[in-house]
């Protein structure tokens, strides 16, 4: 059942999702919010999407096809978009000031409030023009100070973690106010349900990172109703950080699920692990470091991660990358 899911107004949010079900659930919810508050819903996206998107909807109450003869239900698609945006195989931003600032613009006639879905960065992410969609996002930022309108934009988890583009997923999440949702672990089944309520965030290379992605974990642990973790948290994730840049010499992103019972930190560089681990496929335990090349000392390091863990452990991303993951109980 799809209920109607509030956004701040003027939000710029993303979604990295690991099955279609979810994120057909949360964007119908969130078009649903902005149909019901007396707004504009405008679609971006495939034919398939937007077919599932109409299906909640009409599930939900909605008549579909009259909130498009009122305008008040707008839908693109996708693949079109993106071609009307390129011209010589590179984004126009006059094409796109034409065609999605003009949409955007009559959408919002009125004082409507605006709810924009879009998966263009997706396509172009997918079909290798990575720098293209970091580009596109920037301009629906650009477009976001002259025109009052809130974004969803959705990538398929396995596009931005498998493919090596560490830096520019960084990027991506820093173009956007929130990320809903968390995608799995790409092998072990992790005790903590995927569908439990999370926070991620990506940082650049930098020796300023570790402490930024501290400050951010005990943040979100605190806003997940997990503060009495947040000193144990605050470890894990400074050391887990702290390796990314000194040994992956990469950017990383830090992924939080809190679970009934379990906190789930997980930390993924594009440092791939050597290729006898990956071949070995570790085992979901403690006790790992040397396996996976990371240095352990008895009672600071990742010997007091692994002193504080329930579980961990490291899984390959593909082949351009690695997630050491740890579970703290609550």
């Amino acid at each position: 059942m799809v209920t109607s899911t509030e956004y701040p107004d003027g939000g710029h949010v993303v979604q990295f999702y690991g099955h279609e079900e979810d994120l057909a659930d949360r964007v119908a919810g969130y078009l649903l919010g902005g149909l019901q508050g007396d707004g504009v819903a405008v679609v971006i996206a495939t034919a398939a999407h937007r077919r599932t998107f109409e299906g909640r909807l009409t599930q939900a109450g909605v008549d579909v096809a009259a909130a498009s003869q009122a305008g008040t239900y707008r839908a693109l698609d996708a693949d079109d978009t993106v071609r009307a945006l390129m011209t010589g195989g590179r984004l126009d931003r006059r094409a796109f000031d034409r065609v999605i600032g003009g949409l955007i613009t009559d959408a919002g006639q009125g004082n409507r409030p605006v709810r924009a879905y879009g998966e263009m960065v997706a396509l172009l992410w997918d079909a290798g023009l990575v720098n293209a969609a970091v580009q596109l996002e920037e301009m629906w930022d650009s477009l976001g100070l002259s025109h009052s309108f809130s974004l969803f934009c959705g990538y398929p988890a396995s596009s931005v973690t498998g493919d090596g583009h560490l830096e520019a997923f960084a990027r991506v999440c820093r173009l956007h106010n929130s990320v809903v949702g968390a995608w799995p672990s790409p092998a072990t089944r992790p005790t903590v349900p995927t569908t439990s309520p999370g926070a991620i965030c990506a940082f650049a290379l930098s020796g300023d990172a570790p402490a930024a992605a501290r400050h951010f974990a005990v943040d979100a642990v605190r806003r997940l109703g997990a503060a009495h973790l947040a000193d144990d948290t605050a470890l894990v994730v400074t050391e887990l950080a702290a390796n990314a840049i000194v040994h992956a010499q990469t950017g990383f992103t830090v992924d939080l699920l809190a679970g009934p019972d379990v906190l789930r930190i997980a930390v993924r560089d594009a440092s791939p692990l050597p290729p006898a681990t990956a071949a070995a496929g570790l085992p979901a335990a403690a006790g790992l470091p040397a396996a996976a090349g990371l240095p352990v000392a008895p009672l600071h390091g990742l010997g007091a991660v692994d002193a504080l863990a329930s579980r961990w452990g490291v899984e390959p991303i593909g082949h351009s990358g690695k997630s050491v993951w740890v579970e703290l109980r609550r």
